[in-house]
């Protein structure tokens, strides 16, 4: 064991812990409504920002508030359920069984930030000892390009839910678009494993 092993295990530790602190239920739903709330801003920002004309005429002032209170309320309303959920939880007597499935969360969690650290820093540091005789990342990096591709197509979905609803483009226009976004996406192709 190295020290990148060492900084590898006390990532994955961290997110256990934190997860079995907040349970299964806290940490899904702080995540998932953190995602929720970030996406719900996104798409109706601009219909509430209208009403944020006290706080300042520039619209971009407006939509930024809209934006931001939209957050702010779906986020308190994440955790008044999620209180809820875990009053519910503890009263079944399933309060141990909760934090222990956290704990696999949080870790699972750490896993996943660990795959994407390794595969966006990979082609920099790859000839370096540290890395070829670290035991977690020869074991770990066959996994990390899977890491990368579903946090891609995750944040891509979202993204492309969001615009969906700003201007659905016509069939014939929506095949050309992606025609030209992929022909733009091969000839601008890169090393980097993000793009």
């Amino acid at each position: 064991m190295n020290t990148l092993d060492i900084f590898i295990l006390i990532i994955l530790l961290i997110g256990g812990l934190n997860g079995l602190r907040q349970g299964l239920v806290s940490a899904f739903a702080n995540l998932v409504g953190w995602i929720f709330a970030l996406i719900v801003g996104a798409k109706y920002a601009t219909i509430l920002a209208p009403s944020m004309v006290s706080l300042s005429a520039d619209p971009v002032v407006q939509k930024i508030a809209a934006f931001a209170f939209i957050v702010l309320v779906m986020v308190v309303f994440t955790w008044i359920i999620t209180a809820f959920l875990n009053k519910i939880l503890k009263s079944l007597k399933l309060g141990p069984l909760n934090r222990l499935a956290g704990g696999a969360f949080g870790s699972l969690k750490g896993l996943m930030i660990v795959l994407i650290t390794m595969q966006g820093i990979g082609p920099w540091v790859e000839s370096s000892p540290h890395w070829k005789q670290s035991k977690f990342v020869q074991l770990l990096i066959p996994y990390a390009p899977w890491a990368t591709e579903l946090s891609k197509e995750a944040a891509q979905g979202a993204l492309a839910h969001i615009k969906s609803d700003e201007g659905a483009p016509t069939s014939s226009d929506s095949s050309s678009d992606k025609t030209q976004k992929h022909a733009a996406r091969t000839d601008e192709s890169t090393n980097n494993p993000f793009y």
